[in-house]
């Protein structure tokens, strides 16, 4: 039972062939998203929405010239921004991505951001990017008001598949637009109501693995889900917590809650009465970038050539020169969703832990106990039961050292999934449960196979 995994990613677009007997990917297929869209030599936080439904097709009609016996397609891709939509279901305009900034704009003369003002009308904490932000401010700039949809990129993408002339999205897509009730499965409508937009222009909400119609009318396609959790489906998580780190990190794992326990962890959904607990860095792994730059500028102030693997060298040689006396470094470079002025620092500095190897281990460890921290605040509210540590990302699985750090960090030993595209491996697990080859996300997360399995 061969399936495909599509995931529109903001860099990256791929497709994963998934063997749902085996939990094997015989082949990923991908291609550059260069579709960001420039004005006046400069590039928006804009994609060009029809250039992303060419590349996802191409992708998928080269899978399927190669694998003609693939038997249903699973959608993911990236949440919060939004596409418009004709009445003939054709697009309107292009991809307003999650890094769109026009929710940070003031809104008239109110001394507040149209994404704080929304806030205060709704009382939904309301941020730049998210798709019903965005809508609000096209309201007030008479943009796009002839549309008659919006919807998610992979929401669209997926339904324009199965034929459909209607969206239909999953509610990790809708609660990650905004104004979102976790309670009732659907958007508030009294939340819209005073912001005034039309419940219309919004997709249909369902909360189950569904299929939509088939491709060509010949192969399944599910409804698509948003890519965090399907990253979190596609890393077999269940009793366990993923960390992903890449530029960015996160914490996620499993929860029945429908409140959050503090300002810097959300609740997102998962699958019918399932939820995840979401903590997420906005700079996680970049930290270390940001460590390289430095040692850069350090090497070039010398006279020298920075060599190319340097990440490599600054890995090779951390350590930590007295555990007693470490160096304590707040990798806060990009402040956090709660307080985005919070600044870096590092402390605990002596003459003899001062050296590039205790700053670059003092990094990694930064990066560790933000998502610890993280952690702490969701056990004192929910307390789950956690049997490891799941990792995903580059951040992880090209930093061996990083690895151990999160073990000895979180006392919990660490698997991570031998399939790379987390995201797309768990699209196509949700369209096998659509299909009924798996009774349940239990039975399909089964599958899912680790680098360190015997």
């Amino acid at each position: 039972m061969l399936a495909l995994g599509l995931d529109i990613g903001t860099s990256k677009i791929c497709v994963s062939v998934i063997d749902g007997k085996t939990g094997s990917c015989p082949e990923t297929f991908d291609t550059v998203n260069d579709t960001f869209i420039t004005v006046d030599k400069k590039q928006t936080k804009m994609q060009d929405a029809k250039a992303i439904l060419t590349k996802a097709y191409t992708l998928i009609e080269t899978v399927l010239s190669k694998y003609p016996d693939i038997q249903c397609i699973g959608v993911t891709g990236q949440m919060h921004g939004i596409v418009y939509i004709n009445e003939d279901f054709s697009l309107a305009g292009p991809l307003f991505t999650w890094q769109y900034e026009s929710g940070d704009l003031q809104y008239r003369d109110s001394g507040l951001s149209y994404a704080d003002y929304l806030s205060e009308l709704t009382g939904y904490k309301m941020a730049t990017g998210f798709g019903l932000t965005t809508l609000f401010y096209h309201m007030h700039k008479i943009v796009y008001c002839k549309a008659r949809y919006i919807s998610t990129i992979h929401g669209y993408i997926a339904c324009n598949l199965a034929g459909c002339k209607k969206p239909v999205i999953h509610s990790t897509d809708a609660q990650s637009l905004g104004l979102y009730s976790l309670k009732d499965n659907a958007f508030d409508r009294e939340a819209l109501k005073a912001a005034g937009i039309n419940q219309n222009i919004l997709p249909d909400v369902v909360n189950s693995p569904i299929i939509l119609g088939k491709y060509k009318n010949s192969i399944p396609v599910c409804v698509a889900i948003g890519d965090n959790q399907a990253g979190f489906i596609g890393s077999g998580c269940d009793k366990d917590i993923l960390i992903n780190i890449g530029t960015g990190s996160q914490i996620s794992l499993k929860t029945d809650k429908t409140s959050t326990p503090c300002p810097d962890i959300e609740i997102r959904p998962l699958s019918e009465d399932k939820r995840i607990f979401v903590g997420a860095s906005l700079c996680g792994g970049r930290a270390l970038a940001i460590l390289k730059n430095f040692y850069e500028d350090v090497i070039k102030m010398g006279g020298a050539v920075p060599p190319e693997n340097l990440y490599d060298v600054m890995l090779k040689n951390a350590k930590i020169s007295d555990t007693e006396s470490a160096v304590e470094f707040s990798t806060l470079f990009c402040g956090t969703r709660n307080n985005p002025t919070a600044k870096a620092g590092i402390t605990n500095l002596t003459a003899d832990n001062f050296t590039a190897a205790d700053i670059t281990y003092a990094t990694l460890k930064g990066i560790a106990d933000e998502l610890y921290t993280m952690y702490n605040s969701i056990k004192k509210y929910d307390n789950p039961e956690s049997n490891r540590l799941i990792g995903s990302g580059n951040g992880i699985r090209k930093n061996r050292l990083l690895r151990n750090i999160l073990e000895e960090t979180f006392s919990l030993p660490l698997s991570v999934p031998e399939n790379t595209e987390e995201a797309a491996f768990g699209a196509a697990l949700y369209a096998l449960i659509a299909t009924g080859y798996f009774a349940s996300l239990d039975q399909a997360q089964s599958i899912v196979k680790y680098e360190d399995s015997i």
